[in-house]
């Protein structure tokens, strides 16, 4: 079945989006609702009749909004929504206010949006894990039935990194050692069920005796731990190791740490010289981490397209831009129609991880 071998490749990494459903056209299209909405906000009422003032247009944004943020104040998450809320605020004419609710892994802030009104004067800026928490346990709502996507505003990619003193230099000499010897070698994460705890799990899945996977209070703490010599690897966003770096690339220095690979379907701009796992034949890293907005489900076609143009406007903004490469985020102009279909890729993607994780699946 076509459907089948083309949710194999997503997974895989090796499909390409259609291309109506690649970014500029959809923006096009976008940009094409927005200046109709605009238009027939500023266009003046000239009708009389009870059917004319049924059909008048919304105005929005006509209040205040809110962008619930799972994630306490602090922090870069909490950071990059707060530069989202101030730019779009500007470029809304609305005060966009930040309201953090952490808890829960995310689901509380999940939550509250996915019971909001329809009127897009409440989103929610959330990371990937939204798309892995349904498959660890029970969660208040479905992603894909209970939110629109607005779009994505950055990615962080996740460096394989080891530590410098060990002898590998590439990600398949690092696998065969691993492979070879489980025991002399560990992985830790810093939060549960997190892209890196799963890749974690999803990289010594099958091994017989198993590798250690040691959880640390935060990635910080993780690369202390491998520069310390207690943990031998992590995955990693760029922002936790590249101070820890003689060189952004593989075979990074022998004192500090490595950069052997990185995940994702294509190599980052933050160290554009470490291949890509994939690159190195190992399939099955492809789904992202990202920071991304969304809307309640039912939100007005027009209002989706309005907020995913101003969105688009703030990320291509070269100070934003170059805030969230600071952060060590790769800045992403998206459309809700490749966010969406991100989603659905994706969701599909972390979920063969877990089954594949959790089941000692072979690699």
């Amino acid at each position: 079945m076509p459907e089948v071998r083309t949710l194999s490749r997503l997974w895989r990494g090796r499909a390409k989006l259609p291309a109506s459903l690649r970014r500029r056209p959809a923006l096009l299209a976008a940009m094409v609702l927005v200046a109709s909405l605009t238009a027939s906000l500023a266009a003046p009422a000239r009708a009389q009749s009870s059917d004319a003032m049924a059909s008048r247009p919304m105005s929005y944004p006509a209040r205040s909004m809110r962008l619930i943020v799972p994630f306490p104040a602090g922090g870069v998450a909490d950071a990059v929504a707060r530069l989202l809320a101030e730019r779009l605020s500007a470029r809304l004419g609305v005060a966009v206010e930040v309201d953090n609710r952490p808890g829960a892994a995310g689901t509380t802030a999940g939550d509250v949006v996915a019971k909001a009104s329809s009127d897009g004067h409440t989103l929610l800026f959330h990371q990937a894990n939204m798309l892995i928490q349904p498959g660890l346990e029970p969660v208040p709502y479905d992603v894909v039935r209970d939110f629109t996507p607005v779009g994505r505003v950055a990615t962080m990619p996740l460096f394989l990194v080891i530590d410098g003193r060990l002898p590998m230099q590439t990600p398949q000499q690092w696998n065969t050692a691993v492979r070879s010897n489980p025991s002399a070698y560990s992985y830790g994460y810093g939060q549960p069920g997190s892209p890196a705890h799963l890749y974690a799990e999803y990289a010594v899945r099958g091994l017989a005796n198993g590798v250690p996977l040691v959880a640390a209070k935060g990635e910080n703490a993780v690369v202390q731990e491998i520069l310390a010599g207690r943990i031998s690897a992590c995955f990693c966003s760029f922002a936790a190791v590249q101070s820890h770096l003689r060189n952004a690339g593989p075979g990074g220095g022998p004192a500090g740490l490595k950069l052997l690979a990185v995940t994702g379907m294509t190599r980052s701009p933050l160290a554009p010289q470490v291949p890509t796992l994939q690159e190195a034949g190992l399939e099955g890293y492809a789904a992202a981490a990202w920071y991304g907005v969304m809307a309640p489900a039912k939100t007005p076609r027009a209002i989706v397209a309005r907020l995913a143009y101003e969105l688009d406007g703030v990320t291509g903004e070269r100070e934003v831009r170059a805030r969230l490469m600071a952060a060590g985020l790769t800045p992403v102009r998206d459309s809700p129609e490749a966010f969406a279909t991100a989603i659905r890729s994706e969701s599909i993607q972390w979920q063969v991880i877990l089954r594949q994780a959790s089941h000692g699946g072979e690699p």
